[in-house]
């Protein structure tokens, strides 16, 4: 999942917008819930893989190790050996080693299960904290958004004039990104705000 490249653009984004709709915040919460959705999807995926494993292992040990493993062992039995009478004990032997080693796979198969569904879990924890800290900065940010327009509309009530702050403030943040030319950039900053004040 290429997640964390996705919400550190989506908070690029919402950086560098001056206002921040509700709507953002039903945004990541529905990023919230699909993370949720994926997340399910590989821990699913990861143990259908590895449940899949568990059997070739099985089938391998079946098919492929034991009759190499009895092959070599009836070729270690001395010659002369009545294999009716001795067949018990030989199985005896036998199927403990080949069980051995079945075990051992499975074994080293479950251990490494259990790491992939750790890093899943890890990662969707990541995940999980990156959205609810954006959430509560978009929070933050509209409740900021909202003061100030209450305070912008709380000080046109108490002076009585026209001034338009959300358009100073416009001329304000085009001076600041457009920073190359500084006598130039003053000058369309004193022009601008002077036609927003004269209106």
């Amino acid at each position: 999942m290429k997640i964390k490249s996705f919400l550190f653009a989506l908070i690029l984004l919402i950086a560098s917008c001056a206002k921040l709709p509700i709507q953002s915040l039903n945004l990541i919460d529905a990023i919230s819930t699909e993370g949720k959705r994926m997340h399910q999807i590989n821990l699913s995926m990861a143990n259908k893989m590895f449940n899949e494993k568990r059997e070739r292992i099985d089938e391998f040990i079946k098919n492929e190790y034991t009759p190499k493993f009895i092959e070599e062992f009836t070729k270690k039995i001395p010659a002369g050996t009545d294999l009716t009478n001795e067949m018990p004990n030989m199985m005896k032997s036998i199927i403990p080693k080949i069980m051995e080693r079945r075990d051992a796979m499975q074994n080293a198969l479950e251990v490494n299960r259990i790491k992939v569904i750790e890093k899943l879990d890890q990662d969707y924890k990541e995940y999980e904290t990156a959205c609810s800290e954006l959430k509560k900065l978009l929070e933050s940010a509209i409740k900021v958004n909202d003061e100030r327009k209450k305070l912008l509309q709380k000080t046109q009530e108490l002076t009585g004039n026209k001034i338009d702050f959300d358009q100073i403030g416009s001329q304000i943040d085009k001076f600041i990104l457009n920073a190359g030319d500084l006598g130039e950039n003053i000058n369309g900053l004193n022009d601008g705000v002077n036609k927003i004040l004269n209106k």
